[in-house]
C-alpha cells in the first residue's frame, strides 16, 4: 500500500490529472490510519511495531504528497526523523531494521545462507535516502557522510555469492546520487556491469532482469525488472536536493 500510494501521488502530481487527486489522498489517509500512535509503520496496522523498510516507503509517499500540495500530517514526518536517529549508529551511519545495529531481515530456512546479510547495506541506504527527503543536508549532518562511506564499501556486484540485492541497489543509487561526487561517480561506474550489462536480450525475456536477488523469489521477474528500471532512472526522477 505504501508503494502504491507513492506511485499514485507521483502519477497525480506529475500529470496534474485531477481525477487522481482523490485516490492519492485516500492512499495517504489509509497510511495515516495504519501508523502507530506517536510512531511509524510496520506490516500490520497500529501494532506498536516499527521498521525502517516499510517506514521508508511511507516517508516517500508522504513527501511526494506534500510536494504536490496534498494534505499530510507534518508531525508524522518529524516522528520519522526521530526514528531514523534512534536506528542510526553515529560512527558508521549504519541504519538498523527495527533497532540500532540490526541488519536486514531474511526468510526462515536457507535464505540467509544463500543471501548473506552482510553482503549489503539495504537499510543504511533507505535511511540515507530518506534523510534527504526529510530536508537534511550532509554538510550539516556528519552521519550522512558516514552512511555514504558505509554504502561505498559494498558496491553493486552481480555474482553467485549472494551479493545481488536489487532493493539495496535501488535505494543506494538514489541516496548516492543525492550525495553527489565523488560518491556518485564511483558508485555509478559499478552499475554498468551489475545492472546495464545483465539485462536480458533474448527471446521472451528481452528487456527484463532475472529474479536472482535476495527478494527475487518474492517479487519475481516483474519486481526485479521494475526496481532496476527505477534504479537506472536515478538521473531523471529527482534533481539534487542539496547543492
Amino acid at each position: 500500500h505504501a508503494i502504491a500510494t507513492y506511485a499514485m501521488c507521483e502519477a497525480y502530481g506529475l500529470s496534474n490529472y485531477k481525477t487522481l487527486r482523490k485516490n492519492a489522498q485516500k492512499g495517504i489517509e489509509y497510511l495515516e490510519s495504519h501508523r502507530n500512535p506517536y510512531a511509524c509503520w510496520r506490516y500490520q496496522p497500529r501494532d506498536n511495531d516499527n521498521d525502517i523498510s516499510v517506514t521508508g516507503w511511507c516517508i516517500m509517499a508522504y513527501k511526494s504528497a506534500k510536494d504536490f500540495k496534498l494534505p499530510v500530517n507534518a508531525q508524522a514526518l518529524k516522528i520519522c526523523e526521530n526514528f531514523l536517529d534512534e536506528l542510526t549508529d553515529p560512527a558508521s551511519g549504519r541504519c538498523g531494521y527495527t533497532k540500532r545495529g540490526e541488519l536486514s531481515s531474511r526468510h526462515p530456512g536457507d535464505h540467509a545462507t544463500r543471501f548473506p546479510i552482510d553482503k549489503g547495506e539495504a537499510l543504511t541506504a533507505v535511511g540515507l535516502f530518506c534523510r534527504f527527503f526529510l530536508g537534511q543536508d550532509p554538510k550539516k549532518n556528519e552521519v550522512m557522510k558516514q552512511a555514504a562511506d558505509t554504502l561505498m564499501s559494498k558496491p553493486p556486484v552481480w555474482n553467485k555469492d549472494g551479493s545481488i540485492d536489487h532493493y539495496y541497489w535501488y535505494y543506494a543509487t538514489y541516496a548516492l546520487y543525492q550525495m553527489g561526487n565523488p560518491y556518485w561517480d564511483n558508485w555509478s561506474k559499478q552499475l554498468t556491469p551489475s545492472v546495464v550489462k545483465t539485462q536480458r536480450d533474448d527471446g521472451n525475456f528481452k528487456g527484463s532482469w532475472d529474479a536472482a536477488g535476495a527478494w527475487g523469489e518474492d517479487g519475481g521477474r516483474v519486481y526485479s525488472t521494475a526496481i532496476l528500471v527505477l534504479t537506472l532512472e536515478a538521473y531523471y526522477r529527482y534533481t539534487r536536493l542539496v547543492r
